[in-house]
């Protein structure tokens, strides 16, 4: 019997818009002022969190929270910020709290002190993220899954009413979630779709392809946002949401992202970031951009400042029949993780599913 689901991505469009991007495309250096506004960055004590981060305080936010896995090194990170931005002596706006993505109890508590210690939230940067080239499980999940789809997303729709409420009480503002997203996610023919159970096929290893996973985690991300941000716009019909929700493409950059990779991989990619890849700081202003972003962006996936299309056959009948069932099998494992067989209240509607 045939596959439902026959994904052929257009690998030929796809590396022409990659290629163009990476050597004819900057993205201009950001100066929207974040004044009176909290940001909160996840990974961001290296590489592009570290970056995007760097820039949030260069423009002027009220606070600015590094989630990050080690305290100790998000201190050293602070204070190479703090050095940095000659113009501001206020270190005390930039606080260290840990998160870390392979817990469930750290990322849903992460989530709670936000809600409670925190007057208002503006920006969350979800940045953190994995690229894992051998197996290991978190929870009963493969970590790439665990960190990159499940955690992140469990963050993102734990911390969405602080973000509602934070419209609700400064109407002038417009708070922003934003999900630092790859076009690797137009790199996968996703054969996992097949499967009646996604993530129990995910998480087995006897039929894994790893080389092959973080393409899918973050076709997966690109999904379940877009059929989410569908059926919140069922919900608040309105040309301006409360919230603007965005996917975020920064580009191929000389980041740690590779770090765990085998050595020949770690080094063919080494020499691929760079020969091609854009500076840590280039990348990092495609997330700044994506949490400014205006009600045009809402659901949509940007890459250098701009929305982009996502994966042509994403827009297809194939395409729409996979994204909900990502969404809807991926909500069961969401709706577990924070309310343990209860009846699920996240704090908005996002229909039956």
């Amino acid at each position: 019997m045939p596959d439902e689901f026959n994904i052929q991505p257009n690998f030929g469009s796809t590396f022409r818009t990659f290629l163009h991007s990476q050597f004819l495309v900057t993205p201009p250096y950001p100066e929207h002022s974040f004044a009176g506004q909290t940001v909160i960055v996840t990974g961001s004590n290296v590489g592009l969190g570290l970056e995007a981060a760097r820039h949030f305080y260069r423009l002027n936010c009220a606070k600015l929270v590094l989630a990050v896995r080690t305290v100790s090194k998000g201190q050293s990170a602070k204070e190479d910020i703090v050095r940095s931005v000659r113009h501001r002596t206020d270190a005390d706006a930039i606080e260290v709290w840990p998160l870390d993505l392979t817990s469930t109890a750290s990322t849903l508590a992460f989530a709670q002190k936000a809600k409670t210690e925190l007057s208002r939230l503006d920006v969350v940067v979800e940045n953190a993220g994995i690229s894992n080239p051998t197996w290991h499980v978190h929870e009963g999940f493969e970590a790439v899954i665990q960190v990159n789809v499940i955690n992140t997303l469990l963050l993102a729709l734990s911390l969405l009413p602080k973000l509602t409420e934070t419209k609700n009480r400064f109407p002038d503002s417009t708070p922003h979630l934003e999900i630092v997203s790859s076009e690797v996610h137009k790199f996968t023919k996703f054969p996992e779709a097949n499967a009646p159970d996604l993530y129990q096929t995910l998480n087995d290893e006897a039929s894994s392809n790893l080389y092959d996973r973080y393409n899918v985690s973050k076709l997966l991300e690109v999904l379940f946002i877009r059929e989410f941000v569908s059926r919140l716009s069922h919900s608040q019909p309105s040309s301006q949401p409360p919230v603007v929700i965005t996917l975020v493409n920064p580009g191929l950059c000389r980041s740690s992202l590779d770090r765990d990779q085998h050595f020949l991989v770690r080094m063919t990619t080494d020499v691929l970031r760079f020969i091609v890849g854009r500076a840590t700081e280039v990348g990092s202003r495609t997330l700044v951009h994506g949490a400014c972003a205006g009600p045009e962006s809402h659901g949509m996936f940007m890459s250098d400042g701009k929305n982009q299309d996502v994966e042509p056959w994403i827009y297809t009948d194939q395409g729409k029949k996979v994204q909900k069932k990502v969404f809807e099998q991926t909500m069961k494992v969401l709706d577990e993780r924070r309310f343990k067989g209860s009846k699920p209240d996240w704090g908005f509607d996002v229909g039956e599913y």
